[in-house]
């Protein structure tokens, strides 16, 4: 390492870093602390897994709705349980009833989250 030649390069200003708090990316209200749960990353956080999980249920949806137009609301496949003298049975409206009730829920948790961002002065925009 002594036979490195060169300084340290810095970008931004110095005194930015010296409280020792991370700056947020987004713009914050007056008198909120950065990270301490009121700031726009800590919102968009949360907000981005439940849109990310509402996002992967609405593909699993879409695909099951699919396979019910192709294959109709039940299949069974004999060939799995050969060995062991079973038929699985696969209900296909079955799946798609909890994948919608699935979906209810993280709409829930999204609208509980807004509510409770709303009450620690978030803005609407972070929950997008």
């Amino acid at each position: 390492m002594s036979s490195l030649k060169g300084g340290v390069s810095v970008v931004g200003d110095g005194n930015a870093g010296a409280s020792g708090t991370r700056q947020s990316t987004g713009n914050i209200k007056p008198g909120v602390v950065p990270m301490s749960g009121q700031d726009e990353d800590y919102w968009r956080g949360k907000a981005r897994a439940i849109l990310d999980a509402m996002a992967a249920t609405d593909q699993e949806i879409a695909k099951t709705k699919d396979e019910i137009k192709k294959y109709g609301n039940d299949g069974f496949d004999a060939q799995s349980g050969r060995k062991d003298n079973v038929v699985y049975i696969e209900s296909r409206s079955g799946k798609l009833q909890q994948l919608e009730k699935r979906k209810a829920d993280l709409e829930k948790k999204m609208d509980d989250l807004q509510e409770e961002g709303r009450k620690a002065g978030a803005q609407p925009s972070w929950f997008r």
